[in-house]
C-alpha cells in the first residue's frame, strides 16, 4: 500500500494527491469487489430449494396416513413417508410404505416395503422393494414385490418368497395367500425346513 501512496504523490502532486488517492482506492476496491463477486471462481454449488416432484401428481403429501374401509369390512391402513395422488389414473404412489390389513374376523396382516401403488378405484395394492408381511399368527413372508387384490381378498407374487414361523421355514418362487381361509400356496422349486 505504501508503494501505491508514493506513486500517487509523485504523479498527482500534494493538493490533488488526497483526492486522487481516494479515487484510486475506490476504483481499486470496485475492481476487487467485481472480481470476487462476479468473475471469481465459484466455491459453492447452488443448493436446490425444492425437491422435484412428479409432474403428473395432483397432490403430494409427506408423512401420510391413509385409511380405507371396504364394503366387505376389510380395513386398509397405509402409512408412508410420502404419497403422490394421481386422480386421472385413480392411483396413489407411496414411498417407504407400512400397511395394515385388518379383516372383519380380527386377523391382521402388516406389510412393509420401499414403494407402493394403490388403485383407488379397485383398492388393489402393488408393493415392491424389500417386502415383508407379518401375520397375526406369527408367519413372516419376505419377497421383492407382491400384489394385493381387494376384490379377490388375496395376496400373490411371482417372485422368490420365504415363509418362516417358529415351526418351519419354506422358500419357493411364487406364492398365493387367500386371506379368508389363510391358505398359502408356494410354487416353483420349494425347499422346506422343519424346526
Amino acid at each position: 500500500m505504501a508503494k501505491w501512496l508514493e506513486f500517487f504523490r509523485k504523479h498527482a502532486g500534494r493538493p490533488a494527491g488526497k483526492f486522487g488517492l481516494a479515487a484510486a482506492v475506490i476504483v481499486l476496491s470496485a475492481l476487487v469487489a467485481a472480481v470476487l463477486f462476479r468473475g471469481g471462481p465459484a466455491t459453492e454449488e447452488k443448493k436446490t430449494a425444492l425437491k422435484v416432484i412428479d409432474d403428473q401428481a395432483d397432490l403430494y403429501i409427506k408423512d401420510v396416513h391413509y385409511t380405507e374401509v371396504g364394503d366387505s369390512g376389510n380395513r386398509l391402513e397405509i402409512y408412508a413417508d410420502s404419497a403422490a395422488f394421481l386422480k386421472k389414473e385413480n392411483q396413489a404412489r407411496f414411498e417407504k410404505v407400512r400397511m395394515r390389513l385388518i379383516l372383519p374376523d380380527g386377523k391382521i396382516y402388516e406389510l412393509t416395503a420401499d414403494r407402493g401403488r394403490l388403485r383407488t378405484d379397485r383398492k388393489d395394492v402393488d408393493i415392491e422393494g424389500d417386502v415383508v408381511i407379518l401375520s397375526s399368527r406369527g408367519d413372516r413372508f419376505t419377497t421383492d414385490r407382491l400384489h394385493y387384490s381387494d376384490g379377490e381378498k388375496k395376496i400373490d407374487t411371482r417372485d422368490a418368497v420365504t415363509l418362516t414361523n417358529p415351526r418351519f421355514s419354506v422358500t419357493g418362487r411364487g406364492m398365493t395367500l387367500l386371506l379368508k381361509s389363510e391358505q398359502v400356496t408356494i410354487s416353483g422349486p420349494v425347499r422346506a425346513r422343519i424346526e
